[in-house]
């Protein structure tokens, strides 16, 4: 028994922060992070042995992790309604990626951190833990479909809605800074 307590911190350990890091994006709430890191580490542990391959651990980690907070955020009732959303069957789109940086990483490049962690967290989930998955954690749309139980091009809807919605409310936040801006100056001329 001890042999396999090792091996699970051994192959575990390495990922708790990331997987920290992972949580506290999808919530407002350090210790609801934690709490989901933890739960993941445990349901982890007991099911240690369905871990098929090793170099995959980070991965299988994130499912959990997942599962963990779909979860209690369903048992909270707090789930955002959202509109349909469609799989996309276009063939056009599936030959071109989105992982080529364009207009939306530069986007994000001049926005401070605050203000991309709350235009982030404003997402609803589904955009949301889609859009952690391949821009922040830098999985594969195969990975984060096999993470969120979704088709490969539902993963791929997801997330050109996900850079849409995040876009628009930076592009919005930057609009109402600079009337406010505006404003104070137009105030001390007159």
């Amino acid at each position: 028994m001890p042999d396999i307590a090792k091996q699970f911190q051994q192959l575990t350990s390495p990922w708790r922060d990331r997987l920290f890091s992972v949580a506290v994006r999808q919530t407002d709430s350090r210790q609801r992070a934690e709490d989901w890191v933890q739960e993941s580490m445990l349901k982890a542990w007991r099911h240690f042995s369905d871990l098929k391959e090793k170099e995959t651990v980070y991965v299988w980690l994130l499912k959990i992790l997942q599962n963990v907070i779909v979860d209690d955020v369903r048992r909270e009732s707090r789930r955002v309604q959202l509109a349909p959303v469609v799989s996309v069957e276009d063939a056009e789109l599936q030959r071109h990626p989105s992982s080529s940086p364009g207009p939306f990483e530069e986007l994000l490049k001049k926005q401070s951190q605050d203000q991309l962690q709350t235009a982030i967290s404003a997402l609803p989930c589904e955009f949301r833990e889609v859009l952690l998955f391949r821009d922040v954690e830098g999985l594969s749309y195969l990975e984060i479909s096999d993470i969120l139980g979704i088709p490969k091009g539902t993963v791929m809807s997801r997330l050109s809605r996900a850079r849409r919605m995040l876009s628009t409310a930076i592009i919005k936040s930057s609009d109402n800074r600079s009337n406010q801006t505006r404003s104070r100056s137009a105030e001390g001329v007159s």
